[in-house]
């Protein structure tokens, strides 16, 4: 009885370590190919431009009479939201790698890709001006799976598009 009990058990135990995806679990996953750009392009890539149309919204902000759509991984929109049923959209920042903002006071804390930028912007006079950029605050961007790309040196990875 001893023997049939452990022999049971053996069995089981290989059994559970058994694939049950008919595969290798990793070719079932979707793969993505990371977006990399030098660091210079990185940090030479915020400008301040006419609006545009959303096409994949993220995160909102929203400051007295403004708000700021993210654009996922793109920049931000700005509207005038002075009348909230009816926001206006004015601007376009492009921010390479962007993901979030937060503003104290007159002051725009933005995370593009693996650095946070402080900027100021004056919806008056609709000027946007970068005032710093904090190299290397926040980890490399992950793929939506969790996968981990890899750059060089001086090399960031600003989003990830689905392999074919």
């Amino acid at each position: 009885m001893k023997k049939i009990i452990v022999l049971l058990f053996i069995s089981f135990s290989c059994i559970s370590c058994w694939p049950t995806t008919g595969g290798d679990g990793e070719n079932n996953r979707q793969q993505y190919k990371p977006v990399i750009i030098d660091r210079t392009q990185l940090e030479n890539s915020i400008a301040f431009q006419n609006a545009q149309p959303v096409l994949k919204s993220g995160k909102i902000y929203i400051k007295d009479n403004l708000m700021f759509v993210n654009e996922v991984n793109k920049g931000f929109h700005i509207y005038d939201y002075s009348n909230p049923q009816n926001p206006i959209r004015t601007n376009f920042i492009n921010v390479a790698g962007s993901t979030d903002l937060a503003i104290k006071g007159n002051t725009i804390y933005i995370n593009q890709a693996v650095d946070l930028v402080t900027a100021t912007y004056n919806s008056q006079s609709k000027k946007f001006t970068v005032t710093n950029r904090n190299r290397n605050v926040f980890p490399q961007k992950q793929a939506p799976n969790g996968q981990f790309g890899y750059t060089k040196d001086n090399q960031v990875i600003i989003d990830w598009t689905l392999s074919k």
